[in-house]
């Protein structure tokens, strides 16, 4: 009776499976548990040269107010230009 008891829904396959909890407490208590997860993600992670510097997403580049405001594009129609030109 106690087996039923002891029967758990596997987490890996949405309870579609059944783990028993001595089982899991076996894999868990395993001293190179970490050792083993360490490798299998060093294995995943792609290889970034440590050269290169990481770019910035979306940076502007700086803008001069005062001289974007007596500028105005003469290529864009009278209707899509701001009531400021």
């Amino acid at each position: 009776m106690t087996e039923n008891h002891d029967l758990l829904k596997c987490p890996l396959c949405e309870g579609q499976g059944k783990v028993r909890g001595t089982d899991l407490i076996e894999f868990f208590s395993d001293p190179e548990l970490k050792a083993r997860i360490e490798v299998y993600l060093a294995k995943l992670m792609p290889k970034v040269p440590e050269s290169q510097e990481p770019v910035g997403v979306g940076v502007q580049k700086e803008r001069n107010f005062e001289k974007d405001v007596h500028c105005w594009n003469p290529e864009l129609p009278m209707w899509r230009r701001s009531p400021k030109e």
